[in-house]
């Protein structure tokens, strides 16, 4: 029976990091397209500044996005179904915990170049101390995340 519950729990394992895989790989193929489309308009000189500020950040968050996701489909099967090899030691998860703080740390990153988007391109007319202090509650509550996290790893047993 033990056996049969730890194949079911690998076999769930290996379903959802495929499945993430092919979302990682979805997205960041979506982020070539926008990347394209983002070239041509730049080389036709119509768009300004912020809109190309924008339009190149919101490029960026995408292949953000992508690798979280990569990110996450990796750590799923180094914890639910083995080891790959030559992986680098910042990408190795030893355990749920350090796969939530690389999610973290990715996620707070694009939190920022959203709202460095929105700061760009703000025409006066949206609230953006809201949509700010918004998101500066989230990046503060997941750093506070962080060093709970990196202060309970660092005590001795």
């Amino acid at each position: 029976m033990n056996s049969l519950l730890q194949y079911l729990v690998r076999g769930l394992g290996l379903m959802a990091s495929l499945g993430l895989f092919l979302l990682a790989l979805v997205v960041i193929v979506y982020a070539f397209v926008e990347g394209g489309f983002v070239v041509a308009e730049i080389l036709q000189f119509s768009d300004s500044e912020y809109s190309v500020i924008y339009d190149t950040m919101t490029v960026v968050d995408l292949f953000l996005l992508g690798f979280s996701v990569l990110i996450a489909s990796v750590g799923i099967y180094e914890l639910f179904v083995g080891v790959l090899p030559n992986m680098p030691d910042w990408l190795r998860m030893e355990d749920l915990e350090s796969l939530k703080g690389v999610l973290v740390k990715t996620v707070i990153v694009v939190l920022g170049i959203s709202f460095m988007g929105r700061v760009v391109t703000w025409d006066g007319k949206e609230n953006l101390l809201d949509y700010g202090l918004a998101i500066g509650a989230v990046v503060a509550a997941l750093s506070f995340f962080l060093s709970v996290k990196s202060e309970a790893g660092t005590e001795a047993p």
